[in-house]
């Protein structure tokens, strides 16, 4: 049944409801979808609420929290309100001296701002917590770029991104996991790359080394590491049979063989192409694979420019001091 206010209450009531409109609802300002009527009704709905409350039995604590609580949602939760809500629930005196209502009123108001300061504690708390975790979100995406970033520049060439020496001889080691394909490696030494930077300078030899990188990506299968070994040489790796090498050696040379057009002009551009091969199954000692695939460069080297040389690994080669490996040298 609603209460019954006297009309010094209900005079006392009306004014408290529109001093907090007025306090929350300036003028000039706005409450979210909500104009100064509808602020005052809301506000009058729950002050009605509370008098309710300290005019009823058993004692109803919870209930006035959660009135309190409600003053922190929706249209009030991104509006400064708890200053203007204490002096309007904590400053009215309602009822006669010595009333229920009067006796009670400034328990059950203290209940109400206590639980909406809780609420707003909360929702504060939250939104810290929220906002921390997507700077520490934020945070952690920016150290793992930046590790992801260090890893590869200490696993690649500056110049032309492609592997170093490094990470060719681990991704070679991985390779002779294979128990099916062996380990096929090509060894290629750009022909007069010397006489590329002394006519041209240092710069067009960056772009030339450059341009030979991304023909080298172009033409080797997914599966193969490509490093610049050092200076004007070039390793290719890859898991593969035998008889893969000698076509993928035909295929680099090819597109290597074209003028690379630079700042200065087309440069001419060739190389030598040495292959070796670790058959499945072998222990495949990188160090002595690449020997014999520059052995083979150096025949290739010697026959002419422009070609490759095939080199096979024999048992006896695990040996460095064994004699040198068995070459065929191909036009190219």
């Amino acid at each position: 049944m609603p209460i019954r206010l006297d009309s010094r209450t209900s005079t006392i009531v009306r004014a408290t409801i529109r001093e907090w409109a007025r306090a929350v609802h300036p003028t000039g300002t706005t409450v979210p979808a909500l104009g100064p009527a509808e602020v005052e009704r809301i506000f009058t709905r729950i002050i009605g609420e509370l008098l309710e409350l300290a005019g009823s039995e058993p004692f109803p604590v919870p209930a006035a929290r959660a009135i309190g609580r409600r003053l922190a949602e929706s249209p009030f939760d991104r509006t400064r309100m708890l200053a203007p809500a204490s002096r309007a629930l904590l400053g009215l005196a309602p009822g006669e001296p010595g009333s229920l209502i009067a006796t009670r009123w400034p328990f059950i108001a203290s209940q109400a701002i206590d639980s909406y300061a809780e609420a707003l504690q909360q929702r504060a708390l939250a939104q810290q917590e929220r906002s921390l975790s997507e700077a520490v979100s934020v945070r952690v995406q920016e150290i793992a770029a930046l590790q992801t970033r260090l890893r590869h520049e200490a696993t690649h060439d500056a110049l032309t991104d492609l592997a170093n020496r490094s990470l060719l001889k681990e991704r070679v080691r991985l390779m002779a996991t294979d128990p099916v394909r062996g380990v096929g490696l090509l060894l290629i030494d750009l022909d007069d790359f010397k006489q590329i930077n002394d006519g041209y300078g240092h710069s067009v030899g960056d772009e030339v080394l450059v341009t030979i990188a991304q023909r080298l990506r172009a033409t080797c299968p997914p599966e193969t590491v490509i490093s610049r070994y050092g200076g004007d040489e070039f390793v290719v790796a890859l898991p593969a049979r035998r008889n893969a090498l000698g076509e993928l050696a035909m295929r680099v040379l090819a597109a290597l063989c074209e003028p690379v057009y630079t700042a200065a002009g087309p440069v001419p551009a060739s190389a030598s192409v040495g292959t070796a091969f670790c058959p499945p199954g072998r222990d495949c000692d990188f160090p002595n694979l690449l020997r014999s695939a520059d052995r083979a460069m150096y025949s290739a080297k010697t026959a002419g420019k422009r070609q490759f040389a095939v080199s096979e690994l024999d048992p006896e080669e695990v040996d460095s001091d064994a004699p040198g490996p068995r070459f065929a040298a191909v036009a190219g």
